[in-house]
């Protein structure tokens, strides 16, 4: 092999495996590339570029010893010290499509899966580093924030033909630009322009941008169920579709969105946050356990991680265990709240929890049916003086309510209702609040008790009180078959109409529909099994 011709671009190297370094090394300097540098772990690639300026960066994602290769890219672009012209590689073992559509998010230059020959390596490299240095001016004026200077020189470079291979990523930028100078109108003419020539991908994206700017929701969201169909823009159409159905008020069909997009990219702690928070709006006790359990997961070592994600993630095991039937399965939530305030307290020692632990503890002693203990505990925290964490005064006055401590669980959501109308928080978690406010005011006794009173009453003979009960019930647990298996027996049974037809007939259809899916008790199964017999067969519900 004749020796390469001598490179001066500055490279970094981001791997914990020495023989893949070593080939990595090997295979740049047989390239002519002299000015390497190496290391194995995130942290010091964070130290290596807050005092260095690169030209490329060739990141591994299988780091080990800390912060793996995604949380570094994640943590290098949020701090601002990834410069636009600098290139990216992305390398990776593992080739499974979350993790490949989690990084592509990030938008690194290239993605290469190992092993990898040297000449595949030299394509990428070099095609990277000629666009960069080709569009650096560019770049350099976008880290400036000079975006009207950045358009003129793009103007510029899109008059000269010899740069046409250049043109499909000069149109995108100046798209990108566009969008960020808030010039919807403009813009909205130029993604269309762009469409006329040639599908891109990004002017769908940046077409649809601009509707939603524009106030054109039912054009987008006819756009969007376009963009469905298509790979490289599905995950953007799912998110912006359950925004739009959240806005609907369409909270079930929203949540379907995001989480289709949180089983796409799953990395994403955004989008995750906005799964849990639907979830939870919807009832749906076991998503907003998996998407608290996976921001813990994804957030561990990286800049996200904090208390609030383990907090939120007892809070979440708590109120799945308050929602099925299952014991063992109680068993498990039970440890799992448990092993997050552990977490809490070991790791965050120097951040001031107390309440916020002494709330979640009396939860647990709730959920553990220690009613009375839990309410000492909380009857002995101080009035909330001042509320510093949305999230943290809401658990309280669940709890508060929990126990029967209504009054104080009244006051301190109107507390936090008060401090809504000021601070003005996500309409996500005003609609959450507004919930929880509302069912709480109908509900005498918490979650756990209403199904147990609702029995009590059907047991008495109190149809009609039975029945409001058991359908409140079901409405704050709508997954849980037992409280269907009670809801479906006391409208068979009932010796009188207890509502109208045709909403008899949508609650049965629901009832069953949520039983045959579900895996009942022995009794319980015994139970349906004579209702069916003795009513739902003869009218084929």
């Amino acid at each position: 092999m004749e020796p390469a011709v001598k490179r001066d671009e500055r490279i970094l190297i981001i791997d914990d495996q020495s023989l893949s370094q070593s080939f990595l090394r090997y295979a740049l300097e047989q390239l002519g590339y002299q000015n390497i540098a190496l290391t194995d772990r995130a942290q010091t690639a964070l130290q290596l570029c807050r005092q260095n300026s690169y030209d490329l960066m060739i990141c591994d994602y299988n780091l080990s010893k800390g912060k793996d290769g995604y949380q570094l890219f994640d943590e290098l672009k949020s701090r601002g010290l990834h410069k636009p012209a600098c290139g990216v590689i992305f390398i990776s073992a593992e080739t499974d499509p979350a993790l490949v559509h989690s990084v592509l998010e990030l938008q690194p230059d290239e993605f290469m899966a190992k092993p990898f020959v040297i000449r595949d390596l030299q394509q990428r490299i070099e095609r990277v580093l000629k666009r960069k240095q080709l569009l650096r001016p560019v770049y350099d004026l976008l880290e400036q924030n000079a975006l009207d200077k950045a358009l003129q020189h793009i103007n510029i470079q899109l008059g000269k033909t010899e740069l046409h291979k250049l043109f499909p990523l000069l149109l995108k930028i100046k798209g990108d630009i566009l969008l960020l100078q808030a010039n919807w109108d403009e813009a909205s003419v130029f993604f269309a322009a762009m469409l006329q020539i040639q599908p891109f991908s990004w002017a769908r994206i940046g077409q649809v941008r601009c509707l939603l700017q524009q106030g054109h929701e039912q054009q987008a969201f006819a756009e969007l169920e376009q963009m469905l169909k298509r790979q490289e823009t599905r995950l953007f159409a799912l998110d912006n579709l359950s925004e739009l159905e959240f806005r609907q008020q369409h909270y079930q069909q929203a949540q379907q969105h995001i989480l289709a997009a949180a089983n796409i990219a799953p990395r994403n702690l955004l989008r995750q946050q906005k799964l849990l928070q639907l979830s939870r709006l919807n009832h749906d006790y076991e998503i907003q356990y998996r998407a608290a359990r996976d921001m813990v997961k994804f957030a561990r070592n990286s800049i996200y991680e904090e208390p609030d994600l383990y907090l939120n993630m007892a809070r979440a095991s708590i109120d799945f265990a308050l929602s099925t039937e299952d014991t063992e399965q109680q068993s498990r939530l039970n440890r799992q709240a448990t092993l997050s305030l552990n977490m809490v307290q070991h790791q965050f020692a120097n951040h001031k929890l107390t309440g916020q632990q002494q709330v979640l503890q009396a939860r647990l002693m709730y959920l553990q049916d220690h009613r009375d203990k839990a309410r000492q505990l909380l009857a002995e925290l101080e009035p909330q003086a001042e509320i510093t964490s949305l999230e943290d005064a809401l658990d309280k006055a669940k709890a508060l309510h929990e126990v029967g401590l209504a009054d104080a669980s009244r006051q301190l959501f109107r507390q936090i209702t008060e401090h809504c109308r000021k601070q003005q928080p996500e309409q996500i978690f005003m609609q959450y609040l507004q919930q929880e406010q509302q069912e709480r005011e109908r509900m005498p006794q918490g979650p756990r008790e209403l199904n147990n009173n609702a029995v009590r009453l059907y047991q008495h003979g109190n149809w009609q009180e039975a029945f409001a009960a058991f359908v409140m019930a079901a409405q704050v647990m709508p997954k849980n078959a037992g409280i269907a298996l009670n809801l479906l027996q006391t409208l068979l049974t009932a010796p009188r109409p207890l509502c109208p037809p045709q909403q008899r007939q949508s609650l049965l259809q629901q009832c069953q529909q949520l039983i045959d899916s579900s895996k009942l008790k022995a009794g319980q199964q015994e139970r349906y099994l004579q209702l069916r017999q003795k009513y739902l067969d003869e009218t084929a519900v």
